[in-house]
């Protein structure tokens, strides 16, 4: 009897001391999943039910005066004890801040390879695992409360991971969501932008990781790449606009600036410079892994976008292109010669590229489609521009924004009107075929599925941007150039497509406000492309 009530004593000393540490050290940053994946590291419930068997015998033994009962109840009260010791010790292990999110991670981890396996076996069906949603769920709560130690936890739980590669596609798509949900409550509820921006830079440096690990890395990438641009005007928008606060948006601005350029040395297969080695060796390397990231690098008028054109020279021709932009360079223009020039490509990356582009009159209508897309999704010009959000390569000068124009207006591959509008015409009725670059990327982009609120439209859905992407290629580049062409172009067009497009140049080029006739907005927007290489033209 001495012995059975020391067990029964000793019992329920565990179980307090299990209660008591469970109390004071979970929070809901740190049990976010259930009591269930907590349960079966610590073993509690087969404890328990080994307890109330020993409770059961003994108090059958005392109250039958059966000895027999009330021994098999003393033998599971010592068995119930061996297990109330192991699970104590595991739980104990989860009491610090670190052993509980081991855990934790290894419960996300779990969920998403999980999810990856079911997306496999149904690509069509809508996976919706209950940890996922938990721990999302979480994430929310902790941004509405703008708990900082929560959001930290829940962040460095999710970047921490490990993740198999074959489900690296889950990961960054969990990635993307919860760094939307951290700008969103930046920007809305009033969360705090610091520790936002910290942990949003946690995820993006590990979505690259697992970005590096698939086997087509591009519509991931091109995914983070057109939010953070999109980001970044969203911040301004609501900056102007005050809905949000001034030092919440720099702070997603600054962010996103250096995402990209971060990205972007990520692409470069030699670049001028390197952080880290991750940053070593592109993460693209076929033709149309290139062209699909830089169609979607390039929407939204997000930062470094002309530089962005010098990796993909290099991928798609192999050599690297040695002139500046900001001197008038054309990059477009020499990749066209090294592809389809008098002499046959030089490299086996030229000979990849034209086996991905086809033909010249391929290439041209592709980048025509790829600059529209550029054309419909550039800032509003006509908003101001608070000092404070002004970052390299995110300013409101118009020299950047004809630089960034620039790199398709120099891609000429029409010189008359006549010729102008057969392209435009080309870009509004033809069809892509089965094998063109621009189907291969559409399917790609169907292919994968990212939770972000980025629309993404097709350039035959913009008429307007197709205007002016062809007229930029008839505006003259420098001073005293004749755009006779360009207004003849212009008034060949129907009188709804030029006031459609002369509202959208109104809208993203600096001086076509100022003017009410459609061809003359059109034309002095266009203006914007003679401000790059002045200080060249000066010198000479």
């Amino acid at each position: 009897m001495d012995a059975t009530q020391f067990s029964i004593a000793f019992f329920a000393t565990l179980l307090t001391g299990e209660a008591v540490i469970f109390a004071l050290t979970f929070s809901a940053a740190s049990s976010w999943p259930s009591l269930r994946a907590i349960d079966s590291h610590i073993a509690f419930r087969e404890w328990v039910l080994v307890g109330w068997l020993a409770a059961l015998f003994t108090a059958c033994g005392l109250l039958g005066d059966s000895a027999v009962s009330a021994t098999y109840g003393a033998l599971l009260f010592l068995l119930a004890n061996v297990f109330g010791i192991f699970s104590f010790v595991r739980l104990f292990g989860l009491a610090s801040v670190g052993g509980r999110n081991q855990l934790l991670r290894r419960t996300l981890a779990g969920a998403l390879a999980r999810q990856g396996a079911e997306a496999a076996r149904s690509p069509g069906g809508q996976d919706s695992d209950a940890v996922i949603n938990s721990y999302i769920g979480t994430v929310s709560q902790a941004v509405t409360s703008n708990d900082p130690t929560a959001i930290r936890q829940l962040t460095n739980q999710l970047a921490e991971a490990e993740v198999p590669a074959e489900h690296a596609e889950q990961a960054v798509s969990l990635h993307l969501d919860v760094l939307h949900r951290l700008a969103r409550a930046t920007l809305v509820s009033g969360a705090d932008p610091t520790q936002v921006v910290s942990c949003s830079r946690v995820l993006i440096d590990s979505s690259l990781v697992h970005i590096r690990r698939l086997a087509d890395p591009a519509p991931a990438l091109g995914a983070l790449s057109r939010y953070l641009a999109w980001l970044a005007n969203t911040a301004h928008l609501m900056s102007v606009r005050e809905v949000a606060s001034n030092r919440a948006a720099r702070e997603l601005v600054a962010l996103t600036t250096d995402a990209r350029l971060k990205i972007l040395r990520c692409v470069d297969p030699d670049p001028k410079s390197a952080a880290s080695r991750d940053e070593l060796g592109t993460l693209l390397t076929a033709p149309g892994q290139a062209l699909l990231w830089y169609a979607d690098f390039t929407e939204f008028h997000g930062a470094h976008q002309a530089s962005a054109l010098y990796g993909v020279h290099e991928i798609l021709t192999g050599t690297k292109f040695m002139g500046n932009y900001w001197d008038g360079a054309s990059i477009l223009t020499e990749t066209r010669a090294c592809l389809y020039g008098a002499a046959a490509p030089a490299t086996p990356a030229a000979r990849d590229a034209l086996a991905v582009l086809g033909s010249a009159d391929d290439f041209d209508h592709f980048w025509a489609l790829v600059s529209v897309n550029a054309f419909a999704t550039l800032r509003d010009a006509r908003l101001p521009h608070p000092p404070e959000l002004i970052r390299p390569e995110f300013t409101p000068d118009a020299q950047l924004l004809g630089a960034y124009l620039r790199t398709f207006a120099t891609h000429r591959y029409f010189a008359t009107a006549a010729e102008a509008q057969a392209a435009l015409l080309s870009l509004v009725g033809r069809a892509d075929t089965p094998g063109s670059v621009a189907t291969a990327i559409r399917s790609a982009r169907h292919a994968h599925h990212y939770r972000l609120p980025v629309p993404v439209s097709e350039p035959h859905q913009r008429p307007s941007a197709m205007v002016l992407a062809i007229a930029c290629r008839l505006a003259p580049l420098a001073p005293g150039g004749t755009d006779a062409e360009l207004r003849r172009f212009l008034t060949g067009l129907p009188p709804p497509a030029r006031r459609t497009a002369a509202r959208l140049a109104t809208r993203v080029l600096p001086g076509a406000a100022e003017h009410s006739d459609p061809v003359d907005a059109i034309a002095a927007g266009l203006h914007v492309l003679q401000l790059v290489g002045a200080h060249t033209r000066e010198g000479a």
